[in-house]
């Protein structure tokens, strides 16, 4: 049967029972055959001689009487349930950032890595950073920072009092140094602490003006800092066995007699991400890596378990759950703006898709900056179950000259802090 022949046929059927051919005394029906005072109930319709509009009592008719007091009751069960409320937007966290607004010892850096202590301090790494330079009148500093790296001590919860860490000398004052070759420095990555050891991950790097676009280069192996706590006033340098060019500084999960740690190495503008785990009780050896089935002692047979968005990556664990945090390519202004998050419940994934939880929004004169090495920290989940997440920018070159007759502004070189509710990273938090 064509579906236009039956559907004609229904209609002139079901015409009769709509209206007949006189015009009934009451009001009209509309175009639906129901009379305008009866909106209610929709039935067949049949004219009575005397040209009253009743119902025709037919089985439909009786059983749609009998269902009347039940409307209320299934309108309420048809309806679809209200959807459950998104979860609020990430946004500026305005106390950390202006924790790292500061106007003596270290004024501008970047990295912000945090390493929670037993105590209840938090230590805070950076990278290249200016110390003590800030002119009060200008509110400028160099153009050239003084060390390669520093730390803040922060009490609990003290975001007035925090201690910048830096070198004596002699030579240049960087806090982490085993050298005094100015050409050879090294950048923190994460760390941990363990009794009364607080370990970070050092990357080794010299400089070397005719090799690679950054002009400095890995020298080979990297390094274990281990600070005696509480007083953090001895450091010692321990060598770590060269991995294949993969920094496995990118973030520490102790998991019970285990910590895992996560590293990654540069793959075209992006990055690949291992993991390896070490003994809890001896981080300087008996490293194995995750070679897609088991535990290997061989650096070689490491495999990719995840890929970032681009170099700048972070791995931690909140909850149940471990969370990848990556950030679009971004070497320049105008690049990338956004931070993503993905999650999983194993230390070797696999991972989900990234979702985007966070689009910069450091707007300078028209221009975003450079920026990169978004980090989580797990320590600092406030009371409305929102984590802190911190993200490094380094100016706004080539749209703005970041450097005028010598001077730059502090805070185009500064970390800044925003809240990710859990609920937005992973709906199960």
């Amino acid at each position: 049967m064509k579906a236009g022949a039956g559907a004609s046929r229904h209609h002139h059927r079901n015409a009769g029972f709509i209206r007949q051919r006189h015009e009934p005394h009451g009001p009209l029906p509309d175009k639906s055959g129901v009379p305008a005072d009866k909106p209610f109930l929709v039935c067949w319709w049949k004219m009575r001689p005397a040209g009253v509009l009743r119902p025709r009592r037919s089985r439909l008719y009786r059983f749609l009487l009998k269902l009347l007091p039940f409307l209320p009751l299934l309108a309420y069960c048809a309806s679809p349930s209200p959807a459950p409320p998104s979860p609020a937007a990430a946004y500026k966290d305005a106390t950390f950032t202006e924790f790292f607004r500061r106007t003596a010892g270290l004024t501008a850096s970047d990295g912000a890595i945090s390493v929670p202590l037993s105590d209840g301090r938090v230590l805070w790494l950076f990278g290249d950073s200016h110390v003590d330079d800030l002119d009060p009148a200008t509110q400028t500093i160099p153009c050239l920072f003084q060390v390669r790296n520093a730390a803040l001590l922060q009490d609990t919860n003290d975001f007035a009092n925090a201690r910048t860490l830096i070198g004596a000398g002699p030579g240049f004052r960087s806090w982490f140094k085993n050298s005094t070759n100015v050409d050879e420095w090294f950048w923190p990555l994460c760390g941990f602490q363990n009794g009364d050891t607080i370990y970070v991950y050092l990357v080794a790097l010299k400089k070397t003006p005719e090799d690679g676009m950054w002009g400095f280069k890995s020298i080979g192996h990297d390094y274990w800092a281990k600070i005696k706590f509480p007083k953090l006033d001895s450091i010692e340098y321990s060598p770590l066995p060269s991995s294949r060019g993969i920094a496995f500084g990118q973030g520490f999960v102790r998991e019970g007699i285990y910590t895992y740690a996560f590293g990654q190495i540069q793959n075209g503008l992006a990055g690949d991400v291992f993991v390896a785990r070490f003994p809890w009780d001896g981080p300087e050896s008996d490293w194995k890596f995750w070679d897609g089935a088991n535990w290997n002692s061989n650096v070689t047979n490491a495999v990719v378990i995840a890929k970032g968005a681009s170099t700048s990556l972070h791995v931690c664990k909140v909850k149940d759950k471990f969370l990848l945090t990556s950030s679009a390519f971004s070497v320049a202004c105008d690049q990338g703006k956004d931070i993503f998050i993905a999650t999983s419940s194993q230390p070797a994934g696999p991972f989900s898709s990234f979702k985007k939880v966070f689009t910069i929004d450091d707007d300078y004169h028209g221009h975003l900056p450079f920026f990169y090495f978004p980090i989580v920290h797990p320590e600092f989940i406030n009371a409305q179950n929102e984590i802190l997440v911190t993200y490094s920018i380094n100016n706004y070159e080539p749209c703005i000259s970041a450097c005028v007759n010598g001077r730059s502004i502090p805070d185009h070189y500064r970390p800044r802090a925003i809240r990710v509710p859990l609920k937005v990273i992973d709906p199960a938090f």
